[in-house]
């Protein structure tokens, strides 16, 4: 058998350092007569004479092939699990699409053509000549009006909720203002968003993660945070788009960013790993809590 040409520097490293007196650990491949692959872990120690100089290599060798095959098959579970993960992401952002579309364009002409149909309808009843006749139908179509006027607004947020139309059509610094003003609208939360990306366009699938990432921790603040003003940073950094949510609450604690019901973390830090980016978050009790994400821009961006 001979150890593998990947682990053959390391190997020559480590006998390099048992004959100066070191000794060491390491895990390494071999390949059998026959192609036969196998793993060995050893520890080796240097073997000295009466004077103390070297003269030989004393090790203990276990073979843990079975080891090393079931973290490669753990390995590769977790690739597999990462790209299944990354596949129904896409899919739900298609199929949120496509039905925000359908409400918006589909149900909300279809309200706009009861709108007008209710006012052909008022604008007859006000020619009735009998008060009486008229009042209480002039009554009830105002109210119709007015309960689709209240459903043509629901239609609107609906749609924007599942997938903001200004995402697509504007990129994702119009998207993140636009959300931290429907936000604070919404909570009464101070939201203070800044960016330096300027016009610059990016690609569909980092704009997404970062405007989910964005929504989420919006939604953690506003949940759990107790806070009173929330400050995010976009900008571009060594390649990367930077993205920071800090909010002035009582702060997360380890607990919770490692707890059984912190699924929204997970797909928070599963998102930015499936674009080979990182995603931290920290606190601490009384200063709020800071989320921070770094995606990759190249080769996604462009002027």
């Amino acid at each position: 058998p001979m150890v593998a040409p990947a682990n053959r520097p390391a190997f020559q490293a480590l006998i390099e350092r048992v004959f100066r007196g070191e000794g060491g650990e390491l895990e390494f491949e071999i390949i059998g007569l026959k192609g036969t692959r196998r793993w060995l872990s050893t520890h080796t120690v240097p073997l000295r004479n009466h004077q103390g100089a070297v003269i030989a290599a004393l090790g203990i060798t276990r073979d843990v092939t079975a080891r090393k095959r079931a973290e490669e098959e753990l390995k590769q579970s977790r690739e597999q699990l990462r790209q299944l993960a990354a596949h129904l992401q896409t899919v739900r952002e298609e199929e949120r699409t496509r039905i925000s579309r359908e409400v918006h364009d589909e149900l909300g002409q279809m309200l706009t053509g009861l709108k007008m149909d209710l006012s052909w309808l008022d604008r007859r009843l006000q020619a009735l000549p009998d008060q009486a006749v008229q009042a209480p139908l002039l009554d009830k179509a105002r109210s119709m009006s007015a309960l689709l006027n209240t459903m043509v607004v629901s239609v609107r947020k609906i749609s924007a909720e599942l997938r903001p139309g200004v995402l697509d059509d504007l990129g994702l610094v119009a998207a993140m203002e636009w959300q931290a003003r429907e936000w604070q609208a919404r909570t009464g939360i101070e939201c203070q968003f800044v960016s330096d990306l300027g016009e610059r366009a990016l690609d569909a699938e980092l704009g997404t993660a970062a405007f989910r990432i964005f929504q989420e921790t919006l939604t953690n603040v506003a949940r759990h945070a107790e806070a009173t003003r929330v400050r995010i940073q976009l900008r571009s950094e060594a390649g990367h788009l930077a993205l920071e949510i800090r909010d002035n609450g009582r702060g997360i604690t380890e607990g919770e960013t490692a707890g059984s019901k912190s699924f929204g973390l997970v797909g928070m830090r599963e998102r930015a790993a499936i674009l080979g980016g990182e995603f931290h978050i920290s606190g601490a009790a009384g200063q709020g809590t800071a989320v921070r994400v770094r995606l990759p821009l190249a080769p996604a961006i462009s002027a």
